[in-house]
């Protein structure tokens, strides 16, 4: 089935952030390898002189009974006026152990990352935490909580400015899915995470997809994500907003 009126808006679009799907996955769902490839570019010259391109690969091991483990990788990066104004690398590692069916699952978790544009030079984390399935219907979707914890490293690019973080965070956030209308799928998550030690220097998102099939394996992501950081680096805003238009491609 092809949606010309979507594909168009692709087109069109400028992305910020590549995306790499957000909706949940349950143990035993699917099985073996999988994963999938997403990608987006925008390009104008003339009396507009700007490129942006963003590229997000997604692995996938399900073992089919007891766990399932996953990993993503994006890549962003925009010029305006040959002036460079996006540099983005992120990459996160998930596993996820079945406790009690697929209702209640444990995680575990790494994560690295670099942007120019926020003064981080590098950051990286690892924690741990559970999920709980908290309702699973055909008509409504699924529902998902979880809760936990994880331990960060914080280098800046300006540290004499911004001088290098260690924080240990909760790790807290809500999440939903569900598929419609053949292969479509919306899915929502948000989290909030306060440092340990100071509740008033908190990191919340929201993010909401919606994936819509052209042909084949190829799909469409829209998808929107707000960002709040209570406490970012200096010069930097405590406010972000992307909306994304990304073609992905699923294996």
């Amino acid at each position: 089935m092809r949606y010309s009126p979507l594909v168009c808006l692709f087109c069109i679009s400028s992305p910020l952030w590549a995306l790499v799907s957000i909706a949940p996955v349950d143990v035993g769902s699917k099985p073996g390898f999988g994963g999938n490839v997403s990608g987006s570019l925008a390009s104008k010259s003339g009396n507009t002189d700007k490129n942006e391109y963003s590229l997000g690969v997604r692995f996938q091991y399900d073992e089919g009974d007891d766990y399932l483990a996953w990993g993503v990788v994006t890549y962003d990066y925009g010029e305006s006026a040959g002036t460079k104004n996006e540099d983005r690398l992120y990459a996160h590692v998930r596993g996820i152990a079945a406790l009690e069916g697929n209702d209640w699952c444990g995680e575990v978790f790494v994560q690295s990352e670099r942007d120019d544009f926020r003064d981080i030079r590098e950051r990286s984390l690892a924690g741990a935490g559970v999920r709980w399935r908290f309702f699973n219907s055909d008509e409504w979707g699924k529902g998902y909580a979880g809760l936990g914890g994880f331990f960060e490293k914080i280098d800046y690019s300006h540290p004499l400015i911004n001088p290098d973080e260690r924080n240990g965070r909760l790790n807290s956030y809500i999440a939903y899915t569900k598929s419609f209308s053949g292969n479509s799928k919306l899915s929502y998550i948000g989290y909030y995470q306060p440092k340990f030690s100071e509740g008033s220097d908190y990191v919340t998102s929201q993010t909401a997809e919606l994936i819509v099939p052209i042909y084949g394996r190829l799909n469409l992501s829209l998808s929107a994500r707000y960002l709040y950081d209570s406490r970012p680096a200096l010069g930097v805003e405590k406010r972000d907003t992307a909306y994304l238009t990304n073609l992905v491609w699923e294996f």
